[in-house]
């Protein structure tokens, strides 16, 4: 087996694997995806325009407004007119919101941290702990404009 199909037999083996995992990360949040992942990019970034967000999250700004508004609805994003563009609003996430993403984060490391406990064993645990590191290590370079 030469390098290449060993490194494609591991690359898809990682991607079975991460994709399961999101899901089930997923599985574990209160609310719907779309709208958990438009609090966080406001909870990390601060303020943005609908249009913003959707570029971020590739999805349209009509579906972006659609989640704004349940968002808004529920208390979780706030709307204020932007200081250098009034024909633009800024959504921002309020104290609930907030709130919301950090019990949502906790769920899902409760879930992921049992999950470890009950199925791994110390040495699968370190294991793990490197193969992390070592997907960071490439997400770092792939991030910096690496491949």
């Amino acid at each position: 087996m030469s390098d290449l199909s060993h490194a494609e037999a591991v690359a898809e083996e990682i991607r079975t694997a991460i994709g399961r995992v999101v899901r089930r990360l997923r599985q574990e949040s209160g609310m719907p995806n779309h709208q958990v992942t438009a609090l966080w990019w406001l909870e990390r970034h601060g303020p943005m325009t609908a249009s913003g967000l959707a570029v971020t999250e590739r999805i349209t700004p009509q579906s972006m407004a659609v989640t704004l508004a349940a968002l808004y609805d529920q208390g979780f994003v706030d709307r204020t007119p932007d200081p250098h563009d009034r024909r633009q609003i800024l959504w921002s996430v309020t104290t609930r919101g907030r709130e919301v993403v950090v019990e949502d984060r906790a769920r899902r490391a409760r879930w992921l941290v049992t999950a470890i406990d009950e199925e791994l064993t110390g040495e699968e645990t370190a294991r793990l702990r490197d193969a992390a590191r070592l997907l960071n290590k490439i997400m770092d370079r792939s991030e910096a404009g690496g491949a």
